[in-house]
């Protein structure tokens, strides 16, 4: 019991203030008032703020307690919070509170209290009830004149914090205080607790406001991992000779255990305790019943009873039934079963050094929850939703060591050493440099050693971690190779002549690079002819120079790159020296290396190149000089020449035209000619005779032909990392006088030269790259600002990597920095708190007041005057607010809300969109199916309306929806919303049971196979007066009854009539008598209607004929789908009349006819569908496939049109109407119809699968019906695809597919799960012959094999065929026994056949065991013809299940196979000789037993500590104990051999030592040294260490002893030399020096050690790479707007001379940029395009570059806009 105790002087103060201010009422005599929930101190006195908040202001407190103020309770008036307050309750869960006050002297904004939970311990169970103790305190007081004993009120929903009590055996109820004492349960079952009179919600981990709640296993905030859902149905078959059985057995610890029997049997549970106390209950009676300190709510009604337990169960429950009549009773069951074995984590394992750090691990071991033990790892293994958790590993003794220790100790055992780890070296250098190589590194395990240093372990030390791969694929781009041009043509016009190309080598990229083997270059030169003749005279000039093809494959010819290897680079040749006649040219060579590491070029002088240098300079001839334009000439005749002794000048005609176009130059050839022979002769004769003048003419003065023209790359973008040149490219065409102009450049007709590429493809030094500024951590003034810094290197792909930051040179830019925001310090209006709601039921509004605040730069928010935001907009200051409902008669007996339901039976008979249904009933419907399910309630909102699901709570989903009417929503059913679904109104409900119907007219089962048997509630329980247990009793008066359901929403039947009239009985081929279904089943909207009574009549039928034994459970079944399929055929030939009344509950009407509403009757004959008698599907591999409606159509591969034919008639004739899966179908180019109805579908594929409804209408009526489309499938087979083996198990099921292994006698069912479009029929087939005696087909398909034997032993195929094809399934049968495996079996029939014994006349004995193959012959001679009697003890021999047999030999042989039972013996041959003499001989088999035994147990693996186990060898054993192989035991259960700990023994003390230091001395002689302590395991594990007197009895081993290492040598250096070699790069350049190893004697050894050898290399830096590059001001921009350049000048310079050096010596270093883009600014508003390559900039995603971005920004815009 709690109360509160104060002195008495206080409370009668206290109570004559109560009675001065009049709260009581004025007749009450006595008043009573309950303290407050805290004692406040006594220094200080409360006053109630006007506000209507409850504020507590106090003053004269003791401010000695109050803790220090922060920054926002300064600026909002508070003072600082005070201590926390004793809590309200010493157990059970109170509250504790701490209080604050207002220093500014008026209202401060936010509440002065604050509370929390305390004493969350539960209370001792006398304690008793905390509100029944605030009840009873005013058992003393009088109200109205009298004392009453006060009783606590059940919960309250509108009060649930007020003290309502009632007097004990009175129904007088009185508020005997508004509030109850803090800490209060709001409601006995809940957590919630009262604090200040107002609820507030605790969550299972007894925090305020907190949402953890208990999942089904009892853990809070828990995912149900801990247990799992049991349910399931059992008919136990109780009668009088076997009066009770057991259903099931629930283990301790279960939760939530619900029963429920339908049936007159007796419920008993048994309970079994831990301490093996039992106890029985038998229920007979309803109420609560204890039962192993549990409870158990039983309530028992007409013909169901119902069994709740809530948990967790104290004990081993068994569930019983007890026989009590006839009829069998159907129990359903559900519980939550904890799992009992689970992983629990150890604690960590001594730390593995005693100082310096070291390392701790745990691990998880199985434990059994019920016992708290820890067991074998499998039993954890064998669930599921077990996952052992990963060992931890944890830092310890991070203290460092002594220094005089020297090393570390470490802890004596292995497994509490440092885990070892796996360690990799880098990797090696690819393979090959293009094609696809391999690279590969050395992956070892290493440990670290007492010493700290790294070893190398064994790798199994590693497995606890993955291994780190070792080899992986590189460079895996295509090689370099050469790419041949197009030929030219051909250089002559006629006859022979030549042909050139370019040829390239082209890499991986397509970029022209070198790398190409130049042995397989093609050649860029090859003879061509014309076959045209030439009549020209002969040229002076070779046919190679005419045309400057030649000149253009030398240009472009292989361009060299630098390799790693020194290589001549040529540059490109300069232009001629001359302008005309002949002339030189030149280029530079240089000497060039390419930089692995940096991919940079680098120039080194030409000795370091070992080829030949190519030429420096080459001839060239510009064609011939023209003579001065003002010396006079005229050509010279022969005849004008005078003769120079025989020999004159000639002209011979003019040289070939200079060019070919655009105004050429000829030449006049002249020769020497002798006047006698009139033949060209030497110069040289003419020299006397006066030269003649040179001739010079105009040749060729039309334009020449549109080409292009390209000028020189722009510089690199960028310096390094893929950048970017560009050049102008122009169609310009030559004309006269040495000009060019721009043409079109459609009219070039060569391809384009390109306008981009890619340079400088090498990697960038690393560098600085920090992203954007984030947003300011304060949004109102002075804050920080943060960005991310990386150092990243811009590889030569153009791809980025990240480097450590240790990799970038230079100082790293900041990472945060100071940011204000001055404009949120300006005053902003608000709304304060909302008030409470104006209503306490029903709508209402809250208000609240406008604040005007304003932030200051510290964060904080202040309150300042109106006046200051007055120009501001108001906030909403107004909203609604609902409470609960409003009871309409406060003062008269609450109505009780009734659900009014209907109790209908639905099946569906065809498809349907949308189907409506009321709750009460239950349906039978087709997948893909929508319905909704309407819950009429009456004197409860249907907004409240609540639903459930097998017993779970509904809320909306994709699928499922709740409408504001209450009723439940499901789109496209499938088989997971097989289930009861119950919908609430309070505490009264009904129940709608849905099941599905497939393809096979059989009900589906639920996908996780549930039942729905499991339930509470029977579909048809009636509900008059409530259900029990119901609060709300609002009954009727004796005289009256409860009002009916409304009427059936079709009163009138109309009988289903052959074409005689007469009723037309369904039933007649199933022997279930005459029902007239067609009258009792209501055909309508695609589903019949049935009453319960009807439908159970049908069922009840069919399950006598189950319960006789007439038909099995599977025919049963078959029955009730056949009742469907039935009941559908009824349908599609039923005319009914509409029903008129307005309890419609299906929405649509298909496959009936209806008549028009509101229209007379006319002369004539009403739309009929002219339907085919045999209604059913069409399978057919015709091309052109004809269906009429109705009948179900299959789409095959050689399907290539369908046309749907709805023949109709009536008068006037009907208008046809089609639609598909509800929607009117549309008209297509292979979908149409005609005037006939007809609908024509060409190349019909999936997409025109559905259902396809024909509708004809006329005046006088219409009629629709439907056909299936669907797509034919083959058969698929979902065969198992692994081996099964269980030899245990009686019975089993196992999908067809693998090898399965059995025991002898066991029952196998073969299941067989097949798919196909139509249905495929299956059948079973034996390879070794047909099936046995044994096996029988099962309705679904499936094989039942009955006490399996070796002669079993076959494969078996099950066969799946339909008219498209078939599929074929196999499993190979194993019976454990006899035959262990096919190759034993095999070997045991070979063994056996040679195996004959020959009975004797003195008799003779034989000793086999089960499973073996007999043979016995009978003595008599080979020609023996007389018949042989064979007998077994003297009778005539006979089959049997444990023995069968087989004549061989004209039975002279007798062959028996032993399959197990009885079969030793006497077997008996019985004949004649041909003298008539009588023969007898016989044989005495001896059955050998076999079985296994567990021998002795061995010995214990350790004679002390924690550690010892021992085992007990499994061993085979013949009836006699003679030991045997194994194998002969194999078909037998081999039991399993438990470990079990022994000698759990302190061990004696004894010397323990640590692993040897190393040697003092790294050569020579030395000492080490190790720790030696004297310890004791004990029997728990552990390990003490003891003094050095607890093992004197023992030798102390030496921690002390002399060592010897190596010889005495070391390795000796000498000087480094002097800095040599190329500068290329800082610290290249290298210098060496002389290493040897000798002894201290100065002599040589080869005993030093080779790891610890100093490198006799290093890279150093010459003067000669002190270098650096100096850097000149840019000079001024080329463009004021648009895009700009600047340059400016870069060289190389020497740090200590400062001389200017070429650039090569600076090569080594990143070149900074010479020039750069500038003002780079739109001279205009307009976006567009300023260059025309902005396609190429879009195509390489270089927008997000401002350079591009703004050249390009109509294009970039237009990228972005699509993104």
């Amino acid at each position: 019991m709690e109360f509160w105790v104060l002195p008495v002087c206080r409370i009668s103060l206290m109570l004559t203030l109560m009675s001065s201010t009049g709260r009581g009422a004025a007749s009450q005599t006595q008043s009573a008032y309950f303290l407050p929930e805290f004692a406040l101190s006594p220094q200080g006195s409360f006053l109630e703020d006007t506000t209507g908040e409850q504020y507590l202001t106090y003053r004269y407190d003791d401010q000695s307690s109050r803790t220090t103020r922060s920054d926002e309770e300064r600026d909002t008036g508070w003072d600082a919070w005070g201590t926390w307050s004793d809590c309200s309750r010493t157990c059970g869960g109170g509250a504790s509170y701490s209080l604050r006050r207002c220093l500014n002297g008026v209202n401060c904004e936010g509440r002065n209290i604050r509370y929390r939970t305390c004493s969350n311990t539960d209370c001792p169970p006398e304690s008793g009830d905390f509100r029944a103790q605030q009840c009873s305190a005013h058992n003393d007081i009088k109200y109205q004149g009298q004392t009453y004993e006060w009783i606590p009120v059940t919960y309250d929903p509108v009060s649930p914090c007020a003290l309502r009590c009632q007097a004990r055996g009175k129904s007088l109820v009185v508020e005997l205080a508004p509030k109850v004492l803090d800490g209060t349960r709001c409601k006995a079952d809940s957590l919630d607790m009262c604090i200040s009179g107002i609820c507030q919600e605790v969550g299972c981990d007894r925090q305020l406001a907190s949402n953890a709640k208990e999942d089904n296993c009892g853990i809070c905030a828990g995912d149900g991992s801990t247990c799992r859902l049991v349910r399931g149905q059992a008919l136990p078959h109780v009668s009088p000779e076997e009066p009770i059985k057991t259903v099931i057995e629930v283990p301790m610890g279960s939760r939530g255990l619900r029963i429920t029997s339908k049936g007159p049997d007796t419920i008993v549970i048994e309970a079994h305790a831990p301490n093996s106390r039992r106890e029985e209950v038998v229920f007979s009676s309803s109420g609560s019943h204890a039962l192993g300190n549990n409870t158990v709510e039983y309530q028992r009604g007409a013909d169901r009873q119902t069994l709740r337990c809530y948990g967790p169960l104290s004990a081993d429950f068994t569930i019983k039934v007890r026989y009590a009549g006839p009829k069998d009773t159907v129990m359903q069951f559900m519980f939550y079963q904890p799992i009992r074995y689970q992983w629990r984590e150890t604690d960590f394992f001594p730390c593995s050094v005693t100082c310096g750090g070291g390392y701790q691990l745990n691990s998880a071991d199985c434990m059994d929850i019920r016992f708290n033990k820890s067991v074998a790892e499998h039993l954890c293994h064998s669930f599921p939703e077990n996952t052992k958790p990963t060992p931890k590993l944890k830092e310890c003794n991070m203290d460092p060591c002594l220094e005089s220790d020297g090393f570390k100790e470490v802890m004596p055992y292995d497994q509490y050493q440092p885990l070892p780890r796996w360690e990799q070296n880098p990797w090696t250098s690819c393979s090959v440099s293009c094609g696809g190589g391999s690279q590969e590194r050395s992956v070892v395990c290493v440990e670290e050693d007492v010493h700290g240093q790294i070893v190398q372990v064994e790798d199994w030390k590693c497995t606890h971690s993955p291994r780190p791969i070792s080899k992986q694929s590189c460079n895996t781009f295509e090689c370099p190779q050469w790419m041949a041009m197009e030929w030219s043509q051909c250089t002559v016009t006629c006859g022979p002549g030549l042909r050139y190309r370019v040829v390239l080598c082209v890499d991986h990229s397509g970029q022209h690079t070198g790398g190409c083997s130049p042995h397989h270059k093609p050649h860029i030169k090859e003879d061509c002819l014309v076959p045209v003749a030439c009549h020209k005279p002969r040229e002076s000039q070779p046919v190679e120079a005419k045309l400057p093809w030649l000149k253009q494959a030398q240009e472009l010819e292989e361009t060299k790159i630098a390799l790693e290897d020194p290589t001549f680079i040529p540059g490109p040749w300069s232009s001629c020296s001359v302008s005309c006649g002949l002339g030189v040219q030149r280029r530079q060579v240089k000497c060039k290396v390419l930089l692995s590491f940096t991919q940079a070029e680098v120039e080194l002088p030409d000795e370091e190149c070992d080829k030949d240098k190519p030429p420096l300079q080459r001839t060239c001839d510009s064609g011939p000089c023209l003579a001065s334009p003002d010396s006079s000439w005229r050509p010279l005749w022969a005849h004008e020449i005078p003769d120079q002794h025989g020999y004159v000048w000639e002209n011979m005609g003019f040289t070939p035209c200079s060019a070919s176009c655009a105004v050429g130059k000829q030449m006049a050839v002249v020769r020497c000619v002798s006047t006698l022979k009139k033949e060209i002769v030497d110069d040289t004769l003419c020299n006397g005779s006066k030269a003649l003048l040179s001739s010079l003419r105009i040749c060729n003065p039309q334009p020449c032909p549109p080409r292009w023209e390209v000028s020189l790359w722009n510089p690199c973008s960028v310096s390094c990392g893929v950048g970017l040149q560009t050049r102008s490219v122009s169609c310009m065409r030559s004309v006269a006088g040495n000009r060019t102009e721009s043409v079109s450049r459609v009219e070039c007709v060569e391809r384009r030269p390109p306008e981009l590429q890619a340079c400088n493809q090498v990697a960038c030094p690393p560098a600085w790259e920090a992203e954007e500024w984030q947003q300011c951590s304060h949004s109102c003034g002075r804050g920080t600002q943060w960005r991310k810094v990386y150092c990243k290197q811009r590889l030569a792909s153009g791809s980025y990597r990240r480097l450590s930051d240790e990799e970038c040179a230079g100082t790293k830019p900041d990472v945060h920095r100071t940011c204000i925001n001055p404009d949120c310090l300006l005053p902003r209006l608000e709304g304060g708190e909302w008030s409470k709601c104006s209503v306490t039921c029903g709508k209402g509004v809250q208000r609240r007041e406008p604040v005007c605040r304003r932030q200051t730069a510290s964060g904080q928010l202040v309150t300042l005057d109106r006046s200051a935001c007055s120009d501001l907009p108001l906030p909403p200051l107004i909203r609604s607010c609902r409470m609960s409902p409003c009871s309409k008669h406060k003062h008269t007996k609450k109505r009780c809300p009734q659900v009014m339901g209907l109790k209908r039976i639905y099946i569906q008979t065809r498809q349907e969109k949308r189907l409506s249904f009321t709750i009460g009933g239950r349906a039978y419907l087709l997948p893909k199916t929508s319905v909704v399910i309407k819950c009429p309630v009456r004197h409860f909102p249907k907004a409240q309306v609540r639903w459930e699901k097998d017993g779970s709570d509904l809320t909306s989903s994709k699928r499922l929806s709740i409408t504001r009417s209450g009723a439940l929503r499901i789109y496209n059913l499938e088989a997971e919303d097989i289930g009861l679904y119950r919908c609430w109104a309070n505490q009264d409900s009904d129940i709608f049971i849905l099941k599905l119907i497939g393809y096979n007219n059989r009900l589906l089962e639920h996908p996780e196979g549930k039942s729905l048997g499991s339930r509470s509630f029977h579909p048809y329980v009636n509900k008059e007066g409530g259900f029990v247990g119901s609060k709300c009793h609002e009954g009727f008066p004796p005289e009256k009854k409860a009002p009916k359901s409304p009427p059936s929403w079709m009163q009138k039947n109309e009988f289903y009539r052959d074409d005689d009239g007469q009723p037309k009985e369904l039933w007649d081929t199933l022997a279930l008598g005459n029902y007239a279904l067609a009258s009792a089943a209501r055909s309508h909207a695609g589903a019949f209607v049935l009453d319960p009574a009807q439908f159970e009549e049908l069922v009840k039928n069919i399950s006598q004929l189950a319960e006789s034994g007439d038909v099995t459970d599977e025919v049963a079944l078959h029955l009730i789908g056949k009742l469907m399929e039935d009941l559908a055929a009824a349908g599609q030939g039923a005319q009914t009349e509409e029903s008129t009344t307005t309890g419609n509950h299906l929405d649509k009407t298909p496959n009936t006819s209806e008549l028009s509403e509101g229209k007379t009757p006319k002369k004539g004959s009403r739309a009929v569908i002219v339907r085919q008698k045999h209604q059913g599907s069409a399978m057919s591999f015709q091309r052109d496939l004809r269906i009429h409606v109705g009948r179900t159509a299959y789409l095959t591969n050689a399907t290539h049109s369908l046309t749907l034919m709805c023949p109709a008639q009536g008068l006037p004739p009907p208008d046809i109407s089609w639609s598909k899966d509800g929607a009117p179908l549309q008209n297509s180019d292979r979908v149409s119809w005609d005037s006939g109805g007809e609908v024509h579908i060409l190349s019909p594929g999936a997409s025109d699968v559905g259902i396809y409804r024909c509708t004809v209408t006329n005046d006088l009526g219409s009629d629709s019906e439907t056909t299936l489309v669907l797509l034919a499938e083959t058969p698929t087979i979902a065969a198992l695809r692994r081996n099964t083996s269980d030899l245990k198990s009686s019975s089993l099921k196992v999908v067809v597919g693998g090898v399965i292994s059995v025991r002898l006698g066991a029952n196998l069912t073969l299941e067989c799960p097949v798919k196909g479009v139509p249905r495929p029929t299956l059948s079973w087939h034996r390879k070794e012959g047909p099936l046995g005696a044994s096996s029988s087909p099962l309705p679904d398909g499936s094989l039942l094999l009955r006490n399996l034997t070796p002669p079993d032993y076959g494969t078996y195929s099950c066969v799946a065929a339909n008219s498209i094809g078939k599929s074929v399934a196999s499993s190979l049968l194993r019976v454990a026994g006899g035959a262990l495996g096919e190759s034993e079996h095999q070997g045991s029939k070979e063994m056996n056949r040679k195996r004959v014994l020959m009975a004797s006349v003195i008799g003779t004995s034989v000793t086999v065991k089960p499973g073996d193959t007999l043979r016995i012959g009978c003595p008599v001679v080979p020609n023996h013809r007389k018949p042989i009697k064979w007998s077994y003890q003297n009778q005539t021999l006979n089959q049997s299940p444990g023995m069968s047999y087989r004549m061989l030999v004209g039975g002279r042989v007798l062959e028996m196979k032993m399959h197990g039972g009885t079969f030793d013996g006497r077997y008996e041959c019985q004949t004649q000789t041909n003298n008539q003499k009588p023969i007898k001989a016989w044989i005495n088999v001896l059955s050998q037993e076999f079985e296994w035994r567990l021998g002795e147990w061995s010995t214990c693996s350790t004679s002390c500590g924690n550690r010892g186990t021992q085992m007990r060898k499994v061993r085979c054993l013949t009836s006699e104990g003679q030991e045997m192989p194994h194998s002969v035991c194999h078909h037998l259960p081999k039991p399993i051999s438990q470990p079990r700990p022994c000698n759990l023994l302190d061990c004696n003390p004894s010397w323990v030592s640590t692993v040897w230091s190393r040697c003092s001395s790294s050569c020579g002689r030395g000492f080490r040294e190790r720790r030696v302590s004297c310890q004791q395991v004990e029997a728990s594990g552990s390990v003490r260490v003891l003094s050095s007197s607890a093992c004197e009895g023992s030798r102390r081993p030496e921690d002390r002893e002399q060592c010897s290492s190596y010889a005495c040598v070391e390795w000796l250096t000498g000087p480094w030399g002097k800095c040599t070699g190329r500068c290329l790069g800082p610290a290249v350049s290298t210098q060496s020096r002389s290493v040897s190893c000798r002894h201290f004697s100065n002599s040589t050894s080869k005993t030093c050690d080779p790891k610890e050898r100093p490198s006799s290399v290093r890279n150093c830096s010459s003067e000669m790479c002190d270098v650096h590059w100096k850097v000149f001001p840019w000079r001024t921009c080329t463009a004021a707007c648009g895009s700009g350049f600047q340059s400016r000048r870069v060289e190389c310079i020497h740090r200590q001379n400062k001389k200017t050096l070429p650039d090569q010596h600076c090569a080594w270093q990143r070149r900074p940029s010479t020039w750069q883009h500038c003002n780079i600014t739109s001279c205009g508003s307009e976006c567009k395009d300023r260059t025309h390559y902005c396609p190429v900039v879009k195509q390489l995603n270089l927008c997000s570059v401002d350079l591009y971005r703004q050249r390009c920004c109509q294009t970039c815009s237009q990228d972005t806009s699509a993104t």
